[in-house]
């Protein structure tokens, strides 16, 4: 089980390493690493002989002392047995790309370096996130310990009044993870219940099934007291029980009494007091193995779930990241293939909402089935064919000389007059449909199936402004195509209608019976009057009927040509520009094109981060099994 020790040093190394920890595992959207490892977290007041404790379990003098708050950031100790005896000791720090340090005084100084470094460039008194020391010796057991600033329950050197709780709260944060124990230090000489470990340890742990505790200072108790009815597990009562420890004094530590002669003056305490005689758990060579064995036991217990949480946190991060486009592109190519992917996506939805049912097709269907049938309908041709206007007109266009039989050019005329009326309606026609897909648009870009580009601010303009641009070119060219088609009407009179009309009794060829724009028929409208009042009658009663030949044609073509000119257009080149300048564009304005905001962009990065994370811990439990 050493190795499956080792397994989650390294585990707590990387997640260290990309920020995950006690301090960043409040942030529920991303799965925590730090929170499935079982880690031995040391609590304890200030002064309450803490630094003693881990000091004596390494072996080694290496941790900053001195009066008022000491420790500012968490401490991660990982211990690593060497199996040679005679190997060297030495220690690495994570921040300094694992270098070999062989001085534990050189050790002490860089915990010390780094802690202010940090927190100078925080602002910060103290703070959460921890450095990682990891201690290679073949006489420490495998063992990871965090070491936590000691608690206080007044401000001193000056600090703010904001440090009791901030210290408070950051223990907290470390000792309530389900697999966090607790080795909460005491010293025996102080009353146990205004201890600041224990009053902690019980808040998250109020049962104590993941609290050891630790009793210092056995040694300085006031005379005729004892701490065996504790030890014992009969005055506090904890699951997982006590351990004793006698720590160095002040004057071994200044004189700098080698750590091994210090466990044996340890053990000759405990031997030969009347008070602790025949109890096992007391010592630092008890402390380290029982830890090590209750880690031990806890990583075995939690493996499985370790296994199961790490690839569930793989397959939700990559579908998340995935849905933000993926890691990010940042080559040329990734970059044209990732603008020229999502503009296909908008044009695949554009097109479909087009062609589809409410909001798309079926409101330019209404333009062209009722709004353009309604708008031809109200055309004032009444006025126009009154028998005065009528008679204006013919005779205008006869100049000096009146016609003789057909006054041809009156009738020329008149239509031209007449026929000019449909510009409105077809203009129109081809405004509302405009205005329609310029609707799709908008809809689109903001709906679901384009929900990637929601990320990507300056794309999504981009499309929102070539699409405009594309619509407003292709509705120019629809307009032509319709006023074109007005005017070729006007233009070019065809004969046969007016044959029909005046020489086949009110019927074309088929039988049909041909009517006027009141839908009568020709030769029910004939009135009574004076002869010239029969005739200007009768010129309006052709007119009128040629019009209605006309409005049934423009019906039908002016939508056709809306739809080659407008609608099939859109849903074939409406980003062919954009196309273009993506293939011909600098790497600058690509990068520009998919400069994503904030927070997604800060979004993206936490997974990416967090996904590497594990997957790498995914290797790591795969080789162990």
């Amino acid at each position: 089980m050493d190795s499956v020790v080792q397994l989650v040093n390294r585990l707590q190394s990387a997640a260290t390493l990309l920020g995950d920890n006690a301090a960043s595992a409040g942030d529920k959207s991303l799965p925590s690493l730090w929170e499935l490892l079982p880690s031995i977290v040391v609590i304890g007041g200030q002064s309450s002989g803490k630094s003693s404790v881990l000091e004596a379990v390494v072996g080694k003098d290496f941790l900053p002392r001195g009066t008022g708050i000491v420790t500012r950031r968490p401490l991660v100790l990982q211990l690593v047995h060497l199996d040679d005896p005679s190997a060297r000791e030495y220690g690495e720090f994570l921040h300094n790309n694992h270098e070999k340090i062989y001085s534990f005084d050189t050790i002490r100084d860089e915990i010390e370096a780094e802690t202010m470094r940090y927190l100078k460039a925080k602002g910060k008194a103290v703070a959460p996130e921890p450095i990682q020391l990891t201690v290679f010796s073949p006489n420490v057991p495998n063992l990871t310990l965090v070491d936590m600033p000691g608690l206080t329950k007044v401000p001193i050197d000056g600090q703010p009044k904001s440090i009791v709780r901030e210290l408070e709260d950051m223990a907290r944060s470390y000792i309530k993870g389900d697999n966090a124990i607790i080795l909460a230090v005491t010293p025996a000489n102080a009353d146990l219940a205004t201890s600041d470990a224990l009053h902690l340890a019980r808040e998250v742990d109020p049962a104590g099934d993941r609290t050891i505790g630790v009793l210092t200072k056995l040694d300085i108790m006031d005379p005729g007291t004892n701490a065996r009815d504790v030890l014992e597990g009969q005055a506090v009562r904890l699951k997982h029980g006590w351990i004793g420890i006698v720590n160095r004094g002040q004057a071994d530590i200044m004189s700098k009494v080698p750590m091994a002669d210090a466990r044996r003056k340890e053990l000759e305490f405990f031997k030969a007091s009347p008070h602790y005689g025949g109890l096992k758990n007391v010592g630092t060579g008890f402390l380290s193995g029982k830890l090590s064995m209750h880690l031990i036991n806890a990583i075995r217990k939690q493996l499985p779930v370790i296994q199961h949480s790490i690839n569930d946190g793989i397959v939700d991060m990559e579908r998340e990241l995935e849905a933000l486009g993926g890691p990010g592109a940042t080559t040329r190519g990734a970059m044209v293939h990732l603008v020229l992917q999502l503009c296909r996506q908008f044009e695949e939805a554009f097109a479909k909402s087009v062609d589809g049912g409410k909001g798309g097709g079926e409101q330019i269907l209404t333009v062209f089935e009722r709004r353009l049938t309604e708008n031809i309908r109200q055309l004032e041709f009444r006025k126009l064919l009154e028998p005065q206007n009528v008679k204006r007109i013919v005779e205008e266009a006869d100049g000096y000389q009146p016609h003789l039989i057909a006054p041809e050019m009156g009738y020329r005329r008149l239509l031209q007059e007449c026929l000019v009326l449909f510009k409105g309606p077809a203009d129109i026609a081809v405004e509302e449909v405009h205005a329609i897909l310029r609707q799709i648009v908008a809809r689109t870009i903001a709906g679901e199936e384009c929900k990637q580009l929601a990320q990507y601010t300056q794309l999504k303009r981009e499309i929102a402004t070539c699409a405009a641009n594309a619509l407003e070119t292709m509705k120019e060219e629809a307009r032509k195509m319709v006023l074109t088609l007005v005017e070729m009407e006007r233009s070019y009179l065809t004969a046969e209608v007016f044959k029909e009309i005046l020489q086949q009794n009110g019927r074309s060829e088929s039988g049909e019976v041909i009517r006027t724009l009141s839908g009568r028929q020709v030769e029910d409208s004939m009135e009574d009057g004076t002869p010239a009042d029969q005739h200007m009658r009768k010129i309006a009663v052709h007119v009128s009927a040629y019009i209605t030949h006309v409005r049934t044609q423009l019906k039908q073509t002016i939508p056709k040509a809306i739809v080659h000119c407008l609608v099939l257009q859109a849903k074939k080149r409406l980003l062919d520009k954009l196309h273009a300048d993506v293939a011909e564009g600098e790497d600058g304005r690509l990068k520009r094109m998919l400069a994503e905001d904030e927070s997604t962009l800060k979004r993206r990065e936490q997974l990416s981060h967090r996904l590497r994370l594990l997957r790498k811990a995914a290797e790591e439990v795969n080789a162990v099994y």
